[in-house]
């Protein structure tokens, strides 16, 4: 009864504001423009902060997500997940402090703290990490000292899921040198309801987040800036798993010092030193006909410093980096008799320890005109110790014999040509290798269980680096008011690291369907293709069309890889009626049809989604008020994200109507 009140009152309010500024308007049109059409989407919308993280990366055509619930979705770039991408946060390595990845990095994010969300590919992402599929690169907000003074707040009710999101900002230039800007967000959701309106048990989530960014400038040239960010998410629902989250925090804080240089060696100079504390805790109380309880706690502690000199010249552009990091991961389990009998304990990341040097080194090269060459390099050498005893004499009853730390060399090259045939078309050509080491689960997880293939997974010791041979093509056409692209890739990859069952072991877990270790097996391929167009058809319409499929195969276990994109089609029609900003989002995919039934995928049906969103701006004295509804799942489709684990439905339909304030 609450809900349907609250949705009621805010959507009347919101359509009949709406429907009366539209129809009030003067007989003679205005016109209002629409922003030219760009494919870029790694900037976050200005001001309008509805959409979670999780949201806005399912929304990209460049980045898809696993989902486990309604809430902390994993990205996977190009069918890459894990430890074979590499995320970073305002320039901090971020690891998640969960052995089931309940808490990947970008969900302790919110977008009023974002100034970008890029995806990064081999040849441009080996700056920020060695990785086989790309860098998720998260750029916060700070003072940008145009205005003395603005502050924004929005709030906004999502009808499904009876939820509530809230958010603020305030961004004050204390002085022509000095700058803050603070930014808050609050969501409470319960869960929702599927396309057929039963309810999917166990998808509510609560969080809140309080960033802090600041810059002094100490002249033109040479300024330092600073972040403080908290993240609380609190009774979190994963129904495709055994257990929810209780708890998970995460705190970062960085200070970094940039300075330009007009004469010189360098032309730019920046460093930057940080520190990311994550606490996660897994909790089953709340299910019903547990037949174990289990305490799963998990921390994740990174410190790392980088600094960063860039030279140009006529031809070139050179940037030099040298980073660094420490990572620190514990957690352990415990499985309470549900006879009063004794308790069992076990380490499932005993005290893993790794520190990491890099040095990058990076030129682009202007061969001519139209030719430019990026090439790339990274060398990375990093010690991995497991330090706990404890943990050791676990390995021990594997035969595994661990008497100190594990040392590996990795690193990249690649090698990307950009050539102009014409002012209007524009080609792309790279190759790239990247041999990277294995992760602190595959090496030292101790009884990792799997909710989707349902195995406990075992860390191997003595495992190889996995590495991959990369070739990228894309072809883009554009002329002043439309464009139109391809892109191709594939991807060899060697000593592929992935889960065998290992029929000498026994499960641990309760229902489990036996073990699995991790282990290099011989090849696998992968292949990417997407086709892009987007035309702006009047100053008051524009089209934008989306085409992405996947492919891949593991030899060794026979088996398709995991997280390959289906066939999929994503189209938006984006129209301005007076200052009625309309947007219409139409999605198909044929759904699962070769999933990787080895590693848990399941085939899943074709769908259907269509969403529409309305925005109307009032003029007010000194401020701006937004009115805007949104209508997600119009038709209230029944279907299966081809990557959800276990077969958990998305959202039926949901209204979401939202108020915002820009002052």
């Amino acid at each position: 009864m609450k809900r349907n009140l609250f949705i009621s009152i805010q959507t009347f309010v919101v359509c009949m504001l709406i429907s009366y500024n539209v129809v009030s308007q003067d007989k003679q049109m205005t016109t209002y423009h629409l922003q030219e059409v760009t494919i870029n989407q790694d900037t976050i919308p200005s001001e309008n902060y509805l959409l979670t993280v999780d949201d806005y990366m399912n929304q990209r055509n460049d980045l898809q997500v696993v989902k486990r619930g309604g809430f902390a979705f994993e990205p996977i770039i190009e069918g890459f997940t894990d430890g074979q991408i590499a995320v970073s946060i305002d320039g901090m390595r971020v690891f998640g402090a969960c052995t089931d990845k309940m808490d990947p990095a970008t969900s302790y994010l919110e977008p009023v703290n974002l100034k970008k969300l890029s995806v990064l590919k081999e040849n441009e992402s080996q700056m920020y990490g060695t990785a086989l599929g790309g860098t998720l690169m998260a750029e916060m907000k700070y003072p940008d000292f145009k205005k003395p003074l603005e502050v924004g707040i929005q709030t906004a009710y999502s009808s499904n899921s009876n939820g509530f999101d809230g958010n603020v900002y305030v961004e004050k230039s204390i002085s022509k040198k000095w700058g803050i800007r603070y930014s808050g967000a609050y969501r409470k959701h319960d869960s929702y309801s599927d396309g057929n309106n039963e309810l999917v048990k166990y998808t509510q989530y609560e969080k809140m987040n309080h960033t802090f960014t600041s810059t002094y400038k100490l002249s033109a040239d040479e300024k330092i800036s600073a972040l403080i960010m908290y993240d609380q998410g609190m009774d979190i629902g994963y129904p495709a798993l055994n257990m929810d989250v209780s708890s998970a925090k995460a705190s970062m804080a960085n200070i970094a010092y940039s300075k330009h240089y007009h004469n010189g060696f360098f032309n730019h100079l920046e460093a930057k030193v940080y520190y990311n504390s994550i606490k996660h805790v897994m909790d089953d109380t709340k299910r019903e006909n547990v037949a174990m309880h289990m305490d799963m706690p998990g921390e994740s502690t990174t410190f790392g410093a980088w600094a960063l000199v860039r030279k140009e010249t006529k031809n070139h552009r050179i940037s030099l980096k040298g980073d660094f990091y420490n990572n620190h991961l514990f957690a352990d389990m415990t499985m309470y008799s549900p006879s009063g009998g004794i308790n069992m304990y076990m380490l499932t990341w005993g005290d893993i320890n790794r520190n990491s040097f890099a040095l990058n080194l990076q030129d682009e090269w202007k061969l001519d005109p139209r030719l430019t060459l990026l090439t790339t390099a990274r060398l990375e050498t990093a010690s991995t110790d497991l330090q706990n005893e404890v943990a050791r004499k676990q390995f021990e009853t594997l035969n595994y014999f661990i008497d100190g730390p594990r040392s590996d060399l990795s690193g990249s090259f690649s090698a990307l040509f950009k050539y102009e045939l014409t002012s209007a078309i524009e080609s792309k050509f790279g190759f790239s290798y990247t041999s990277r080491m294995p992760s602190a689960s595959e090496l030292y997880g101790f009884y990792l269980f799997n909710a989707n293939d349902r195995f406990d997974y075992v860390g191997t010791p003595d495992l190889n680096n996995e590495k991959a041979s990369s070739i990228d093509f894309s072809l883009r056409y554009h002329r002043e008011n439309w464009q139109v692209g391809f892109r191709g890739k594939a991807s060899f990859i060697d000593d592929y690291i992935v889960g065998v069952v290992d029929e000498d072991y026994d499960p641990m877990t309760i229902g489990a369907l036996g073990v699995k270790r991790f282990q290099n097996v011989a090849t696998a391929t992968t292949s990417h293709m997407d086709f892009f167009a987007g035309v702006t058809l009047s100053n008051q319409l524009e089209y934008n069309f989306n085409l992405v499929y996947e492919n891949g195969y593991i030899d060794a276990i026979h088996s398709p890889m995991p997280y390959q994109k289906p066939l999929t089609i994503k189209n938006r029609i984006n129209y301005q009626l007076y200052k009625l900003t309309s947007s219409l989002y139409y999605e198909y995919s044929v759904g699962m049809q070769s999933p990787s039934e080895a590693l848990g995928e399941q085939k899943t049906d074709p769908y259907h989604l269509i969403n529409i969103d309305l925005s109307y701006p009032v003029e007010l004295k000194n401020t701006r008020l937004f009115l805007e509804l949104g209508v997600h799942n119009v038709l209230n489709s029944y279907y299966v994200d081809p990557f959800a684990w276990n077969g958990i439905p998305n959202s039926g339909r949901n209204i979401k109507t939202s108020i915002r304030f820009v002052i």
